[in-house]
């Protein structure tokens, strides 16, 4: 019985650790919490699209920076992620979207922001991982929108 008491709270709490879905990205490995399925792959990005049993859709990307036409090795990481969030931005603008600014960490080096297809909003989080940026997207009406950044800062959390 002393046992239990002592091993049944580590068990409980460990199994709470375990609920990860991995991701192959161009460049290593994405770690995403609970269940998702993978539906495609962009190849121009190496975004990989995925959903969960709510039907929550994520996407994923992991790519050198050095990959990047705007990237420049003088400049800071933070800097780096500037340029990423502009360079985007900028094409949904041209192509007549509305983007919007929502939250940017210089310290953790990442922005959040969004563009509206027409139907939702898609929030991003760009941000500086090693020799690489990560590009985690949200796209779903069920979660608001405090909810997504709060997601897509515990996921850029995880694999920075």
């Amino acid at each position: 019985m002393l046992v239990l008491f002592f091993c049944l709270p580590n068990f409980i709490f460990c199994q709470e650790i375990k609920d990860y879905s991995k991701v192959k990205t161009n460049v290593g490995e994405v770690k995403i919490p609970g269940n998702w399925k993978q539906l495609n792959k962009m190849d121009d990005s190496g975004q990989i699209y995925l959903k969960n049993e709510e039907e929550i859709i994520i996407a994923v990307a992991q790519n050198p920076k050095k990959a990047y036409s705007f990237f420049k090795s003088s400049a800071s990481d933070f800097e780096n992620v500037k340029l990423f969030y502009i360079w985007d931005s900028d094409y949904y603008k041209e192509n007549k979207f509305k983007t919007e600014k929502i939250k940017e960490n210089e310290e953790l080096e990442y922005i959040i922001w969004k563009y509206n297809d027409k139907k939702l909003d898609n929030i991003f989080l760009f941000g500086s991982a090693k020799d690489n940026f990560l590009n985690l997207l949200v796209y779903t009406n069920k979660w608001s929108e405090d909810k997504k950044i709060l997601f897509l800062e515990k996921l850029y959390a995880l694999n920075k």
